[in-house]
């Protein structure tokens, strides 16, 4: 049987917990919707997403995975699409354990834009690595707070 956390939370904790839902949430959506067509569409999407692949000629194993979109289209939804979806799932069902997987779901975020940035310098990849920063610290601070 799955632990659930207290119901009785504090107006702080509520909208910490709503902050870490809809980061979670937010960032479950995107991450699938492009992942999924960069999957779909993997050698130039209608966003423009193929003008990425000259700048992932420095990538490791370039040639294997990096000939087109799909690879980091699979990679996308596997990191960022399917933490954050277990975590939406888990924070919607109150299992304690949903604070701890938006904690992993930042922390891969992060991860994720600091790869990126090192490659090839991208300002949305910025702002999700506040994003992440934000989601790791609230969900820290929620998983001690409901332990």
């Amino acid at each position: 049987m799955t632990q659930t956390r207290d119901t009785d939370l504090t107006g702080k904790t509520k909208m910490s917990a709503r902050v870490v839902f809809w980061i979670c949430l937010i960032n479950s959506i995107t991450s699938l919707f492009f992942g999924g067509l960069m999957m779909a569409i993997p050698v130039d999407t209608p966003l423009g997403l193929g003008a990425l692949l000259p700048a992932m000629g420095d990538f490791p194993f370039q040639e294997l995975f990096f000939r087109d979109l799909f690879w980091p289209g699979l990679a996308l939804v596997l990191c960022n699409g399917v933490g954050n979806t277990v975590a939406v799932v888990a924070l919607l069902k109150k299992a304690k354990v949903g604070y701890t997987l938006s904690l992993v779901s930042g922390v891969l975020l992060i991860a994720w834009c600091c790869f990126e940035n090192i490659y090839m310098f991208n300002p949305p990849a910025v702002f999700y690595t506040v994003v992440g920063l934000i989601q790791i610290v609230v969900s820290r601070r929620l998983s001690l707070d409901n332990a």
